[in-house]
């Protein structure tokens, strides 16, 4: 499994005003610790109104990776639901409007885009990852279903200062998950990929969906026979795998990740 690189937190704070700010908390906690620990890392606090506002911050990001090498960690902090972000205002933000933006971020950092997010259902973002396009981050944790302020803070807060501590992202995980419990979905892209393609390959391409298949290829093209059709099919599969992985990990982009990214089509 690929680790990720960043060097700067920023939290997104898009609490309605009169609700328990706890993207302040959080802030004030890790820039009190990051005081006394030697560790070069950054973090920025970042108030958003809207939905556009929070949109308009993705070029001035982007730039910043270009320009200052800066690879940002994202902490969004807001309402949600199945569908997508609320924010302060009460304007929308729906995944597929989401998926465009983080996509440019991540490969502007090379696949490196971690997002941890502090809205209820939050982790329902990640049903914007389809294998046939970029991965629009590295990773992803967030809460399954409707949660307190309370079980939106604590977790992160005890990841992030177990991880400034020991800069061990395992040793980070351990406490998240501590205080986290069974509200939390947290995954990667790669475990994403892996499943998705499981997923393609136990539906379509198990013997009698191949079987199945081959006969709808033959019956438009009699040309060619059906045993002809399903080696095509069978040929098919490694070959899709290979373009899937190769778009969705930019190793066209970036030769590199071909070994930071380890996937098998079986």
């Amino acid at each position: 499994m690929s680790s990720n690189r960043f060097n700067k937190i920023i939290i997104i704070d898009s609490i309605p005003e009169g609700e328990e700010n706890t993207a302040q908390n959080l802030y004030s906690a890790i820039a009190l610790h990051l005081q006394t620990h030697s560790w070069p890392l950054a973090v920025e606090f970042k108030r958003v109104e809207s939905a556009n506002e929070f949109l308009q911050l993705f070029p001035e990001w982007i730039a910043d990776v270009k320009k200052n090498d800066m690879y940002p960690m994202l902490h969004i902090e807001c309402h949600g639901n199945e569908d997508g972000f609320e924010f302060a205002d009460g304007s929308l933000l729906d995944w597929p409007e989401l998926k465009a933006p983080l996509t440019s971020l991540n490969e502007a950092m090379c696949l490196n885009l971690m997002i941890t997010v502090a809205a209820c259902v939050g982790a329902a973002i990640a049903k914007v990852i389809t294998m046939g396009d970029r991965a629009p981050f590295w990773g992803i944790i967030g809460p399954t279903k409707s949660v307190y302020p309370s079980q939106l803070e604590e977790p992160y807060k005890a990841m992030y200062l177990k991880l400034i501590e020991t800069r061990s992202p395992v040793a980070a995980m351990e406490a998240f998950q501590e205080k986290a419990g069974d509200l939390y979905w947290r995954t990667t892209a790669q475990g994403l990929f892996q499943k998705g393609w499981l997923h393609y390959k136990n539906n379509y391409c198990d013997a009698a969906t191949l079987e199945m298949r081959a006969s709808r290829m033959h019956a438009q093209a009699p040309g060619l026979s059906k045993e002809v059709c399903l080696d095509r099919l069978q040929q098919h599969e490694p070959a899709a795998f290979e373009r899937y992985k190769r778009t969705f990990f930019m190793f066209d982009l970036f030769p590199e990740n071909e070994e930071r990214f380890s996937v098998s089509c079986v």
